[in-house]
């Protein structure tokens, strides 16, 4: 046969929920007058502190004291005229997450007209290098402005020591590459303690746009290398065309020797004139 339910359990729980927790198990053992350990173990099975956050009871139904299971009273109208969001999330377009802009997504019909600008610059490309080139460059003006945005609430104190945590990076030359280095600690503790979310931001801005500076350069880089890629395709293509036409000048020079009867003894104008069209986009000079 089970053995029978302690009434004081309940009660326990009971005095538990009637101070909203707030009481101690040495307190609640003195009003039952039952051992503090008894009380501890009680709290535990019966997991009072998610009764209490739950307003619910785990006793059974008929000794439950707590019958409210939570939610706002009958005829509450603290919600009224609130649609709520179906799916929960911010609408689109909205900057909550935006910190450095680093990542920003960009949408071109909520850009401003200056940026709008910068982002139809006039590229020669027509892939998606020009595309990421439009996007870095638009990344990069706008981490400008949020950068001098930001410095205009500094004041004195705190620009002095911006520009002090600034002083602790700078780049030297290796093998034509710039590298960055950290010089020896500027700040002490208690300063930098007291370095405020003002410049703490700034200077997450400035490390994102060295990243999306360096981007942008190998990007430009990237591009500078596939025109000139281009440029020496249509040269080799120009001088193919030039070898071939010259020796279709020197067959036609020869054909009236090995027949003397032919009156067509002249190479054509138009294959001279398109040798000296080729020869001049190439650069080159017969007279030097």
């Amino acid at each position: 046969m089970a053995r029978q339910r302690d009434p004081k359990r309940d009660q326990a729980l009971e005095i538990f929920i009637e101070h909203n927790g707030e009481v101690t198990n040495r307190k609640v053992a003195s009003l039952l007058s039952v051992p503090e350990k008894t009380i501890s173990a009680w709290k535990s099975r019966d997991k009072w502190s998610a009764v209490l956050q739950n307003n619910d009871c785990s006793t059974a139904k008929e000794k439950c004291s707590t019958t409210n299971k939570g939610g706002a009273p009958r005829g509450n109208q603290n919600a009224k005229g609130n649609k709520g969001n179906q799916h929960a999330s911010p609408p689109e377009g909205n900057k909550n997450a935006v910190k450095t802009g680093e990542y920003e997504k960009l949408y071109f019909d909520l850009l401003s007209e200056d940026e709008k600008s910068v982002y139809l610059m006039n590229f020669t490309s027509d892939q998606r290098l020009e595309q990421d080139i439009r996007e870095l460059s638009l990344r990069k003006y706008r981490m400008m402005k949020r950068i001098t945005s930001a410095e205009d609430n500094l004041n004195e104190s705190e620009m002095i020591l911006l520009h002090e945590l600034r002083d602790r990076k700078r780049y030297i030359e290796s093998n034509g590459k710039k590298i960055k280095i950290t010089e020896p600690e500027l700040i002490i503790t208690e300063k930098r303690e007291k370095i405020s979310p003002k410049i703490d931001n700034i200077l997450r801005l400035e490390d994102a746009l060295t990243r999306i500076s360096n981007q942008l350069a190998k990007s430009l880089k990237l591009k500078n290398e596939l025109e000139l890629s281009e440029k020496k395709k249509a040269l080799i293509e120009a001088q193919a065309r030039i070898a071939s036409l010259k020796a279709d000048e020197l067959e036609l020079e020869i054909v009236p020797q090995a027949n003397p009867t032919n009156d067509n003894d002249e190479v054509p104008d138009d294959i001279d004139d398109e040798i000296a069209k080729l020869e001049q986009e190439l650069g080159i000079d017969h007279n030097g």
